[in-house]
């Protein structure tokens, strides 16, 4: 094994003030938001092929690159996670299930504010959310595009804003409010997960789970090595089996945050193997979620992006 080249945004010391997963919330927001989810259930179960990874089918209508990395700017580690699965989510859709939509970044202050104001009661004193929290936003108040108009650039102080009572403003509500996530399920197993991810069904997961900044090389993978404790929200956005089992998880902190991957995968992130992840979904306060059914931004038919 070898540790791998930076650049390093961070150097090797996280930073703590980016991780705004709110644990200690965990209990009472499942409890209040249960009826806000639906059981995990999926067509095509323990499919013993893995497809291509999710940004294989993001080049075919992104010019051939990856999606940019989001760069928090406060404990909003929630709404980013969400964020970046928005995007696979409608890459999905367009590519692989076909739907005439158009790919649209999702705002993560408005997803921020509505998980902890109109979801979660807006009592919470400074950053952070939940991951239940978060998954309930996009189902019941849906998402505001970053193009939308008057939508401002994102900010810290946009997102402390929107975070705080009475959460984002009330024509952004409205706008937002044909564009759910139909489906939003909690996964509690390591098949579940796989599943969806083999089903380019994205994933939140936050837990306490940390890891060097620094990922390390194993048999030719850019591979995160778990140690410590981070309070985070990340994405997994892809599954592989060989040569060995493990997600690839996507942080939020800017594509220079864990050094330059090996495989032309997605900057910013690294494949978490399936040890950690069977840890965390062990973990009772951890919540991992997946996503479906996005009601998108519907584009001109047969526009010759995908046929």
């Amino acid at each position: 094994m070898r540790t791998i080249p930076g650049p390093y945004k961070f150097g090797l010391v996280a930073p703590r003030n980016l991780m705004g997963w709110l644990q200690e919330q965990v209990p009472k927001a499942k409890e209040d938001c249960a009826a806000l989810q639906t059981d995990f259930k999926i067509i095509n179960p323990h499919s013993p092929i893995v497809p291509p990874p999710i940004w294989t089918l993001t080049k075919q209508i992104n010019n051939g690159k990856h999606l940019p990395t989001f760069e928090q700017a406060i404990g909003d580690c929630v709404a980013a996670a969400i964020r970046h699965v928005g995007a696979r989510l409608q890459v999905a859709e367009i590519v692989a299930q076909y739907q005439e939509e158009v790919l649209r970044p999702w705002y993560a202050p408005f997803i921020y504010g509505t998980s902890r104001v109109q979801i979660g009661g807006g009592q919470i004193d400074g950053d952070g959310s939940t991951g239940t929290w978060g998954a309930a936003a996009v189902k019941q108040y849906g998402v505001l595009f970053d193009q939308d108009d008057k939508v401002p650039t994102y900010s810290a102080a946009i997102a402390r804003e929107w975070g705080r009572r009475p959460g984002p403003p009330a024509v952004h509500i409205l706008r937002a409010a044909n564009r759910l996530v139909k489906t939003t399920s909690r996964l509690t197993k390591l098949d579940q997960l796989r599943d969806a991810l083999c089903n380019y069904y994205s994933v939140t997961v936050a837990s306490s789970q940390g890891f060097d900044m620094q990922p390390i090389e194993r048999d030719g993978f850019h591979v995160f090595k778990p140690t410590g404790t981070w309070m985070h929200q990340m994405a997994l956005i892809a599954w592989m089996d060989e040569p060995f089992q493990a997600a690839y998880r996507l942080n939020s902190w800017g594509p220079d945050a864990h050094g330059t991957p090996l495989n032309d995968e997605p900057p910013g992130g690294a494949w978490c193997t399936t040890d950690v992840l069977e840890k965390e979904l062990a973990c009772s306060n951890c919540e991992f979620y997946t996503y479906s059914n996005f009601d998108g931004y519907p584009s001109a038919p047969n526009r010759g992006l995908i046929r």
